[in-house]
C-alpha cells in the first residue's frame, strides 16, 4: 500500500526575527541571504545608494543622499537602538527650534545590501511620512503631528540590482527595516508602488496589506481618535503593515 505523501507548507516570513538588533549590528551588518550583508549605509556609499534607489523611484530627494554622505541620515534611529528609544525629547527640541527638516533626516533609515565582494546590490530608504504629518496638522492636531513622526514610517524606495534579484535581498532589507522601527516602538510602515509594476503579491508575501487602486485606510484614529484616510497617489497602490499584524 502506497504511503501518503506529506504536504510541505511553505513558511511565511518571520514577523519576529530571532536576532535583536543593536546599533553595532546595524552598523557592521547582519547576515543576509546568499552571502549578503544588510547594514546601515555609510558616507562612502552615498552615490551608489542614490543610484540604486533611482531604480525604484525618481522621487528620491538629494537631501537624503547628502545626509548619508554627511553621516546624518538615520542618526537618531541608530542611536535609539543604543539607548532603547528616547526619541521624543530630541524631536520636541528640534520642533521648538525650527529644525524639523533635520529631525526628519535623523529619523530616516538608509539601508544597503552588500554582496560577498563588497558590491552594493540593494538599497532601502524609510523616512517620516511628510504627507501624513501635514494631514494630521490640517485636521487640527498640531501636537499629534509630531507623534506621527515617531509612530509612522514610509518606505520611500526599495531596489535590488537586476543581477541580484531572486536571492531574497529585497525581503531581507524589508525585514531589517521593519525590525528596526518595531524595536523603537513605531506602529505603522507603509509605502506605494506604481500599478504597472504589479508588486502587490511581493509585498503581501512579506506581511503587508496591499490596497486596490483608489482604496484608503485609516491612520488617524489611533493618534487622534478621529479617522484620517491614507491612500496612494494616482497611478500607484498603497501597501501597509501595523506592528503586531500581518496580512
Amino acid at each position: 500500500m502506497a504511503k501518503k505523501a506529506k504536504l510541505q507548507r511553505r513558511k511565511r516570513p518571520s514577523s519576529s526575527p530571532s536576532v535583536r538588533l543593536t546599533r553595532q549590528l546595524l552598523v557592521d551588518g547582519i547576515s543576509g541571504p546568499d552571502g549578503t550583508k544588510i547594514r546601515l549605509a555609510r558616507p562612502e556609499d552615498s552615490l551608489r545608494f542614490g543610484e540604486l534607489l533611482h531604480l525604484a523611484t525618481e522621487q528620491i530627494e538629494v537631501e537624503h543622499v547628502d545626509g548619508v554622505a554627511a553621516g546624518q541620515c538615520g542618526k537618531w534611529v541608530v542611536d535609539g537602538l543604543l539607548t532603547g528609544g528616547a526619541l521624543t525629547e530630541p524631536l520636541v527640541r528640534a520642533a521648538t527650534s525650527g529644525r524639523l527638516q533635520e529631525a526628519a533626516l535623523a529619523l530616516s533609515l538608509p539601508l544597503v545590501a552588500e554582496d560577498r565582494d563588497g558590491t552594493l546590490v540593494g538599497a532601502l530608504l524609510a523616512l517620516p511620512p511628510g504627507g501624513v504629518v501635514q494631514t494630521v496638522q490640517e485636521a487640527g492636531y498640531e501636537q499629534h503631528s509630531l507623534l506621527a513622526m515617531l509612530k509612522y514610517v514610509k518606505i520611500k524606495g526599495l531596489a535590488v540590482t537586476e543581477a541580484a534579484r531572486g536571492r531574497g535581498v529585497g525581503g531581507a532589507l524589508l525585514k531589517r527595516c521593519t525590525q528596526v522601527y518595531w524595536q523603537l516602538d513605531f506602529m505603522l510602515l507603509f509605502g506605494e508602488f506604481e500599478i504597472e509594476r504589479a508588486l502587490g503579491p511581493y509585498y503581501s508575501r512579506h506581511g503587508f496589506i496591499v490596497l486596490e487602486p483608489g482604496e484608503i485606510t485609516d491612520v488617524g484614529f489611533v493618534l487622534t481618535g478621529r479617522p484620517i484616510g491614507l491612500g496612494a497617489a494616482p497611478g500607484e497602490q498603497l501597501f501597509f503593515r501595523w506592528k503586531g499584524k500581518t496580512s
